[in-house]
């Protein structure tokens, strides 16, 4: 019999799920109702697109910093998207959930049980850094997913990976650090959702870059709402600490690496992947900083799920000694 395989990447901005035929990709939020049990309100885009919450309701992200903080919201969100993919037949279904590499024990547990709510018992954890082995093959490489919650840095190569660690500066460390420079810079509270436009639209790490873009947002002086342009060149500085951080941290992780693979490593550069990944003027930073060729792996949102799904086709051949003992 069959069995249907799917990877799940619940993330702290996004919640993925890769099935080989098609991916179905929504912000990991939720507007629950609280009472005697959690009640599913709306998920995901149309949890986003309420503008007001119906009474004892409220907006949660379930995942923060690559950890679940509300595992009964996470197995809630996970169960309805599950409802929409999963064919319905009797073929047993093996679900792979991808996980920053800095998960502790009580946290990989926990996560486990939470998936297991959903009502499937055959789990298996992944490293998400192990969804770059197929698309990169087995040379030592240096490697960063740039995610919402965490950073993932690790060297790979054919028979795994060699070292590595996870960092909550990330995406959403962005966010943060655009809201702090527009309330500095223009007086203007935004939203988190407007940060988030801000950073997709106009953040940059280019020098050159003089783009602008309109932000809805309350004035500090006077409390009303307007709309203020913003340009990159004010981002541009909170933008690049974070990034410096990630740049220093990859230093730290190369010089773990053995001698005697150092040399192909440096050779071979970085791939990054990840929403960060396509970030403006990024390549050009980090090849500056580190003195190293970088390379935006294609498809860099969704390499690491479909990677992933490769990886475990293929379990029980080429990668059997890294999958195939977990299972």
């Amino acid at each position: 019999m069959q069995k249907q395989k799917f990877v799940i990447d619940a993330g702290s901005s996004n919640i993925s799920i890769y099935g080989g035929g098609f991916l179905l990709r929504e912000p990991n939020v939720a507007v629950i109702k609280r009472g005697n049990s959690i009640e599913l309100i709306a998920v995901g885009n149309e949890a986003l697109k309420m503008t007001a919450l119906p009474e004892h309701c409220s907006l949660v992200n379930p995942v923060r910093d690559g950890v679940v903080v509300r595992p009964d919201v996470y197995a809630k969100i996970l169960e309805y998207y599950l409802e929409k993919v999963v064919a319905k037949s009797f073929n047993p279904v093996e679900l792979y959930v991808l996980i920053p590499s800095g998960l502790s024990g009580a946290e990989r547990d926990s996560l486990e049980i939470a998936v297991q709510k959903t009502g499937y018992k055959d789990i298996t954890l992944v490293e998400s850094l192990f969804g770059l082995l197929p698309v990169l093959g087995d040379s030592n490489r240096v490697v960063a997913l740039f995610g919402g919650g965490t950073t993932e840095i690790g060297v790979i190569n054919g028979d795994g990976i060699i070292t590595g660690c996870t960092v909550n500066i990330s995406g959403n460390t962005v966010n943060e650090k655009i809201i702090e420079q527009v309330l500095k810079t223009y007086n203007l509270r935004i939203t988190w959702s407007m940060a988030e436009k801000l950073k997709k639209g106009i953040g940059s790490l280019s020098d050159n870059d003089v783009s602008v873009m309109d932000a809805t947002g309350q004035d500090l002086l006077d409390g009303r709402i307007k709309n203020v342009e913003i340009s990159a060149t004010s981002l541009r500085a909170p933008i690049a600490w974070c990034y410096k951080k990630i740049a220093e941290l990859i230093e730290s992780v190369l010089t773990t690496v053995p001698y005697a693979k150092l040399a192909e490593v440096s050779d071979n550069g970085l791939y990054i992947a990840g929403e960060g990944a396509n970030t403006r003027g990024l390549v050009d930073f980090l090849t500056r900083y580190l003195k190293l060729p970088v390379h935006v792996i294609e498809e860099p949102e969704t390499a690491v799920i479909k990677g992933a799904y490769d990886l475990i086709m293929n379990a029980e051949t080429k990668y059997q000694n890294i999958l195939g003992n977990k299972r």
